[in-house]
């Protein structure tokens, strides 16, 4: 019985992960988990403001289907139409990687984004059948950084765990050894040749 566990397991892991995320989403749209996770460790039901400064974001962005241009929302004229709502205090992002994507880029950036993680997604599904240790990896690493993404901006060039997305998202060719096995069978036989010839067998 414990035998097939393992297969089957393999088969449906990248639905089973695809369905708990749409269930987080669903729930925190309709009833906010984060925030209510974040009251339960003691530091309030708007993620320590960060929700207050996404309403504030919103109201500033002015084109929502192109954005401001690529990292150009924060430019000083925005970024002082911000900082009257907190007594100067002068935020450099929105803390979510997403919201950001789209004051920048708008929707049409946010769902090249959201292209991009679900065609990731697909290549670690498909990488669960081939290679089963390092598709559940990169699995992990992508479920991490989905999740970090909505609390934090890391979604840029200079970002470590960018970088690491960078290196699961990619496909990497499979390697083949079925070409070594003829150059060993014909280093066996001539060692065979040898011997016989040593032992003065024609």
């Amino acid at each position: 019985m414990l035998v097939g566990i393992r297969p089957t397991i393999k088969n449906f892991i990248g639905t089973y992960a695809l369905a708990a995320l749409v269930l987080l989403v669903a729930a925190e749209l309709a009833f906010g988990i984060s925030g209510r996770l974040s009251e339960s460790l003691g530091r309030g039901s708007k993620l320590s403001g960060r929700t207050d400064l996404w309403a504030h974001c919103l109201e500033v962005q002015s084109n929502p289907i192109f954005g401001t241009g690529f990292e150009s929302f924060w430019f000083p004229e925005r970024r002082d139409r911000i900082a009257a709502f907190y007594h100067n205090w002068r935020p450099g992002t929105a803390h979510n990687s997403y919201l950001q994507t789209y004051l920048n880029l708008g929707l049409i950036g946010l769902s090249i984004l959201i292209g991009l993680l679900i065609a990731t997604f697909w290549k670690i599904r498909l990488e669960l059948f081939r290679n089963f240790e390092w598709g559940r990896y990169r699995l992990a690493l992508l479920v991490a950084i989905i999740a970090r993404g909505w609390t934090e901006y890391f979604f840029t060039t200079g970002s470590g765990l960018w970088f690491v997305f960078y290196i699961i998202a990619m496909d990497y060719p499979l390697t083949h050894l079925t070409i070594v096995e003829p150059s060993v069978r014909a280093a066996r036989s001539e060692k065979i040749a040898e011997f016989a010839y040593a032992e003065g067998e024609p």
